[in-house]
Protein backbone atom coordinates (compact mmCIF):
# COMPACT_ATOMS: atom_id res chain seq x y z
CA UNK A 1 0.00 0.00 0.00
CA UNK A 2 1.17 3.52 -0.78
CA UNK A 3 1.47 5.91 2.16
CA UNK A 4 -0.63 8.82 0.96
CA UNK A 5 0.61 10.94 3.86
CA UNK A 6 4.25 10.69 2.76
CA UNK A 7 4.47 14.39 2.05
CA UNK A 8 5.63 17.50 3.90
CA UNK A 9 8.95 18.61 5.31
CA UNK A 10 11.82 16.31 6.14
CA UNK A 11 11.02 16.73 9.84
CA UNK A 12 7.62 15.19 9.24
CA UNK A 13 9.24 12.02 7.92
CA UNK A 14 10.96 11.36 11.24
CA UNK A 15 9.78 8.61 13.52
CA UNK A 16 6.73 9.67 15.51
CA UNK A 17 8.73 9.38 18.72
CA UNK A 18 11.32 11.80 17.36
CA UNK A 19 8.71 14.30 16.21
CA UNK A 20 6.46 14.25 19.24
CA UNK A 21 8.71 13.16 22.09
CA UNK A 22 9.00 9.78 23.78
CA UNK A 23 6.31 10.60 26.37
CA UNK A 24 3.77 11.44 23.69
CA UNK A 25 3.37 14.94 25.13
CA UNK A 26 3.44 17.81 22.67
CA UNK A 27 3.90 21.52 23.01
CA UNK A 28 1.25 23.56 21.22
CA UNK A 29 3.80 24.63 18.61
CA UNK A 30 4.53 20.94 17.84
CA UNK A 31 1.00 20.15 16.69
CA UNK A 32 1.59 19.44 13.02
CA UNK A 33 -1.27 17.67 11.30
CA UNK A 34 -1.43 16.53 7.69
CA UNK A 35 -4.51 17.12 5.55
CA UNK A 36 -5.11 15.15 2.37
CA UNK A 37 -7.68 16.84 0.16
CA UNK A 38 -8.17 19.06 -2.86
CA UNK A 39 -8.32 22.87 -3.25
CA UNK A 40 -11.48 22.59 -5.35
CA UNK A 41 -13.30 20.66 -2.63
CA UNK A 42 -15.36 22.78 -0.22
CA UNK A 43 -15.03 20.31 2.66
CA UNK A 44 -11.24 20.47 2.39
CA UNK A 45 -11.41 24.26 2.55
CA UNK A 46 -13.55 24.12 5.70
CA UNK A 47 -10.80 22.08 7.39
CA UNK A 48 -8.15 24.62 6.38
CA UNK A 49 -10.30 27.44 7.76
CA UNK A 50 -10.80 25.69 11.10
CA UNK A 51 -7.08 24.93 11.41
CA UNK A 52 -6.30 28.58 10.79
CA UNK A 53 -8.99 29.70 13.21
CA UNK A 54 -7.75 27.38 15.97
CA UNK A 55 -4.02 27.99 15.46
CA UNK A 56 -3.16 24.43 14.43
CA UNK A 57 -0.18 23.86 12.18
CA UNK A 58 -1.20 21.76 9.23
CA UNK A 59 0.57 20.51 6.13
CA UNK A 60 -1.50 20.02 3.01
CA UNK A 61 -1.23 17.18 0.52
CA UNK A 62 -3.20 16.71 -2.69
CA UNK A 63 -5.79 14.01 -3.23
CA UNK A 64 -6.04 13.81 -7.01
CA UNK A 65 -9.80 13.91 -7.51
CA UNK A 66 -9.30 14.70 -11.20
CA UNK A 67 -8.11 11.11 -11.58
CA UNK A 68 -10.50 9.76 -8.91
CA UNK A 69 -7.79 9.00 -6.37
CA UNK A 70 -10.49 9.04 -3.69
CA UNK A 71 -11.76 5.77 -5.19
CA UNK A 72 -8.43 3.95 -5.16
CA UNK A 73 -7.63 1.04 -2.86
CA UNK A 74 -4.97 3.11 -1.08
CA UNK A 75 -7.41 5.87 -0.16
CA UNK A 76 -10.19 3.40 0.69
CA UNK A 77 -7.83 1.98 3.32
CA UNK A 78 -8.03 5.39 5.02
CA UNK A 79 -11.68 6.11 4.23
CA UNK A 80 -13.68 2.98 3.28
CA UNK A 81 -16.40 4.93 1.46
CA UNK A 82 -14.04 7.39 -0.20
CA UNK A 83 -15.21 10.27 1.99
CA UNK A 84 -12.79 13.17 1.80
CA UNK A 85 -10.70 14.88 3.01
CA UNK A 86 -8.53 12.81 5.38
CA UNK A 87 -6.38 13.98 8.30
CA UNK A 88 -3.43 12.40 10.08
CA UNK A 89 -1.80 13.29 13.37
CA UNK A 90 0.92 10.89 14.51
CA UNK A 91 -0.74 7.44 14.23
CA UNK A 92 -4.31 8.75 14.22
CA UNK A 93 -6.23 9.10 10.96
CA UNK A 94 -9.79 10.35 10.42
CA UNK A 95 -11.79 11.25 7.32
CA UNK A 96 -14.66 13.57 6.49
CA UNK A 97 -15.11 17.25 7.22
CA UNK A 98 -17.31 16.74 10.31
CA UNK A 99 -14.86 14.53 12.17
CA UNK A 100 -11.78 16.48 11.09
CA UNK A 101 -13.10 19.89 12.12
CA UNK A 102 -14.22 18.58 15.52
CA UNK A 103 -10.80 16.97 16.03
CA UNK A 104 -8.95 20.15 15.06
CA UNK A 105 -11.13 22.25 17.34
CA UNK A 106 -10.46 19.89 20.24
CA UNK A 107 -6.73 20.38 19.71
CA UNK A 108 -6.87 24.12 19.09
CA UNK A 109 -6.97 27.43 20.89
CA UNK A 110 -9.32 30.37 21.22
CA UNK A 111 -13.09 30.75 21.19
CA UNK A 112 -15.33 27.75 20.62
CA UNK A 113 -16.73 27.68 17.11
CA UNK A 114 -19.77 25.84 18.43
CA UNK A 115 -21.69 27.93 20.98
CA UNK A 116 -23.03 26.55 24.26
CA UNK A 117 -26.29 28.46 23.92
CA UNK A 118 -28.82 25.99 22.51
CA UNK A 119 -30.89 28.56 20.61
CA UNK A 120 -27.86 30.09 18.91
CA UNK A 121 -26.49 26.65 18.06
CA UNK A 122 -29.82 25.58 16.55
CA UNK A 123 -29.92 28.72 14.37
CA UNK A 124 -26.36 28.17 13.23
CA UNK A 125 -27.11 24.54 12.36
CA UNK A 126 -30.13 25.67 10.33
CA UNK A 127 -27.91 27.81 8.13
CA UNK A 128 -25.30 25.07 7.89
CA UNK A 129 -28.05 22.71 6.69
CA UNK A 130 -29.07 25.20 4.00
CA UNK A 131 -25.45 25.51 2.86
CA UNK A 132 -24.97 21.75 2.68
CA UNK A 133 -28.33 20.87 1.14
CA UNK A 134 -29.14 23.83 -1.09
CA UNK A 135 -25.75 25.27 -2.03
CA UNK A 136 -23.12 22.51 -2.00
CA UNK A 137 -24.64 20.31 -4.75
CA UNK A 138 -24.85 23.22 -7.19
CA UNK A 139 -21.36 24.50 -6.39
CA UNK A 140 -20.13 20.95 -7.06
CA UNK A 141 -21.84 20.97 -10.47
CA UNK A 142 -20.27 24.30 -11.41
CA UNK A 143 -16.84 23.16 -10.19
CA UNK A 144 -17.07 19.92 -12.14
CA UNK A 145 -18.35 21.51 -15.33
CA UNK A 146 -16.06 24.54 -15.36
CA UNK A 147 -12.85 23.43 -13.64
CA UNK A 148 -12.44 19.73 -12.83
CA UNK A 149 -13.83 18.49 -16.14
CA UNK A 150 -11.41 20.55 -18.29
CA UNK A 151 -8.55 19.52 -15.96
CA UNK A 152 -9.27 15.85 -16.67
CA UNK A 153 -9.79 16.23 -20.42
CA UNK A 154 -8.69 19.22 -22.53
CA UNK A 155 -11.50 18.38 -24.99
CA UNK A 156 -14.12 18.47 -22.22
CA UNK A 157 -17.20 20.51 -23.11
CA UNK A 158 -19.30 21.88 -20.28
CA UNK A 159 -22.96 20.92 -20.11
CA UNK A 160 -24.46 24.39 -20.53
CA UNK A 161 -27.90 23.25 -19.39
CA UNK A 162 -26.41 21.82 -16.17
CA UNK A 163 -24.47 25.04 -15.54
CA UNK A 164 -27.54 27.21 -16.08
CA UNK A 165 -29.66 24.97 -13.84
CA UNK A 166 -27.06 25.15 -11.05
CA UNK A 167 -26.94 28.94 -11.25
CA UNK A 168 -30.71 29.16 -11.15
CA UNK A 169 -30.93 26.79 -8.18
CA UNK A 170 -28.47 28.94 -6.22
CA UNK A 171 -30.66 32.04 -6.39
CA UNK A 172 -33.03 31.05 -3.57
CA UNK A 173 -30.40 30.07 -0.96
CA UNK A 174 -28.23 33.08 -1.84
CA UNK A 175 -31.24 35.37 -1.46
CA UNK A 176 -31.95 33.75 1.91
CA UNK A 177 -28.42 34.19 3.27
CA UNK A 178 -28.34 37.76 1.93
CA UNK A 179 -31.48 38.53 3.93
CA UNK A 180 -30.07 36.79 7.01
CA UNK A 181 -26.90 38.90 6.83
CA UNK A 182 -28.83 42.16 6.77
CA UNK A 183 -27.74 43.93 9.94
CA UNK A 184 -25.64 40.94 11.10
CA UNK A 185 -21.85 40.91 11.19
CA UNK A 186 -21.73 37.13 10.85
CA UNK A 187 -24.30 34.48 9.89
CA UNK A 188 -25.61 33.95 13.44
CA UNK A 189 -24.02 35.63 16.45
CA UNK A 190 -20.23 35.65 16.48
CA UNK A 191 -17.99 33.98 13.89
CA UNK A 192 -18.84 30.26 13.88
CA UNK A 193 -19.02 27.04 11.89
CA UNK A 194 -21.91 28.60 9.95
CA UNK A 195 -19.53 31.23 8.58
CA UNK A 196 -16.93 28.58 7.79
CA UNK A 197 -19.40 26.56 5.71
CA UNK A 198 -20.65 29.57 3.79
CA UNK A 199 -17.12 30.89 3.31
CA UNK A 200 -16.02 27.70 1.54
CA UNK A 201 -18.94 27.75 -0.90
CA UNK A 202 -18.96 31.50 -1.54
CA UNK A 203 -15.20 31.53 -2.08
CA UNK A 204 -15.40 28.75 -4.67
CA UNK A 205 -18.22 30.55 -6.48
CA UNK A 206 -16.21 33.78 -6.61
CA UNK A 207 -13.03 31.95 -7.63
CA UNK A 208 -14.47 29.97 -10.54
CA UNK A 209 -16.06 33.02 -12.16
CA UNK A 210 -19.52 33.11 -10.58
CA UNK A 211 -19.06 36.56 -9.02
CA UNK A 212 -22.24 37.86 -10.73
CA UNK A 213 -24.23 35.63 -8.37
CA UNK A 214 -22.66 37.53 -5.46
CA UNK A 215 -22.44 41.05 -6.87
CA UNK A 216 -26.21 41.49 -6.81
CA UNK A 217 -26.38 40.58 -3.10
CA UNK A 218 -24.81 43.46 -1.18
CA UNK A 219 -25.08 41.89 2.28
CA UNK A 220 -23.25 38.76 1.13
CA UNK A 221 -20.57 40.92 -0.49
CA UNK A 222 -20.13 43.00 2.68
CA UNK A 223 -19.97 39.85 4.82
CA UNK A 224 -17.32 38.36 2.53
CA UNK A 225 -15.19 41.49 2.88
CA UNK A 226 -15.39 41.10 6.67
CA UNK A 227 -14.45 37.43 6.40
CA UNK A 228 -11.43 38.32 4.29
CA UNK A 229 -9.99 40.39 7.16
CA UNK A 230 -11.25 38.30 10.10
CA UNK A 231 -8.31 37.42 12.35
CA UNK A 232 -7.95 34.02 13.98
CA UNK A 233 -9.24 33.74 17.55
CA UNK A 234 -6.20 31.58 18.38
CA UNK A 235 -3.92 34.51 19.16
CA UNK A 236 -1.82 33.77 16.07
CA UNK A 237 -1.21 36.35 13.37
CA UNK A 238 -3.40 34.36 10.98
CA UNK A 239 -6.25 35.48 8.75
CA UNK A 240 -7.91 32.14 7.90
CA UNK A 241 -9.37 33.38 4.61
CA UNK A 242 -5.85 33.85 3.25
CA UNK A 243 -5.57 30.05 3.22
CA UNK A 244 -8.18 29.84 0.48
CA UNK A 245 -6.90 28.82 -2.96
CA UNK A 246 -6.79 30.88 -6.10
CA UNK A 247 -8.17 29.50 -9.36
CA UNK A 248 -4.62 28.87 -10.52
CA UNK A 249 -3.88 26.87 -7.37
CA UNK A 250 -7.00 24.77 -7.92
CA UNK A 251 -6.02 24.09 -11.52
CA UNK A 252 -2.44 23.19 -10.57
CA UNK A 253 -3.37 21.09 -7.52
CA UNK A 254 -1.78 23.27 -4.86
CA UNK A 255 -2.92 24.02 -1.31
CA UNK A 256 -1.49 26.25 1.35
CA UNK A 257 -0.14 24.97 4.65
CA UNK A 258 -1.25 26.45 7.97
CA UNK A 259 1.86 27.88 9.64
CA UNK A 260 1.86 29.27 13.16
CA UNK A 261 4.44 31.36 14.98
CA UNK A 262 5.48 31.07 18.62
CA UNK A 263 2.77 31.18 21.29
Amino acid sequence: MTDLFAFGTEDDKLDVGERYGTTGEMKKTQYVMQLLGHPGDADTLKCLLVAGEKGIELESGILDIVNNQQDTEDYRELSPFGIMPALKEAHYVCAGEDGITVFIEGRGLGNRLQPRNAKTLAEQMYWIDIARSNVAPHVDVLMQQQVIGPMSDPAFKADIAAVDAAREALNAPLDAIDKQLSGNEFVVGIYSYADIHWTAYIHLLATIGEAPLLDQRRNVKAWLERIKTHKSFSGQEIIPYELMPTLEEIKTNRMKDVVCGEF
